[in-house]
């Protein structure tokens, strides 16, 4: 399994820092919010490169609004189905 650094909000700098809240603003499901109150880990993989990470996550984000093409429920089996297959944790 692949391993990627992660930074965390406790030891975010200021531009990190101020992705995570803006990306706390995101709607998503109660479940995708953890317990540990840090980003979720998905948010947290993406935190070496901060300019990049809502650039990455509106393109994924355009088929989950309201109206979307895809519920939560099809995206997670996606996102499982795809891990599987590249043999990743999810």
């Amino acid at each position: 399994m692949a391993w990627i650094q992660i930074i965390g909000r406790r030891d975010a700098d200021p531009t990190l820092a101020a992705v995570y809240d803006k990306m706390a603003t995101r709607p998503m499901p109660a479940a995708y919010r953890p317990a540990h109150g840090d980003a979720p880990g998905i948010i947290r993989a993406h935190s070496l490169d901060p300019a990049l990470m809502p650039l990455v996550f509106a393109g994924m984000s355009a088929s989950l609004v309201e109206g979307g093409a895809m519920a939560w429920a099809q995206r997670e089996l996606v996102n499982a189905a795809t891990s599987r297959l590249n043999q990743c944790l999810y």
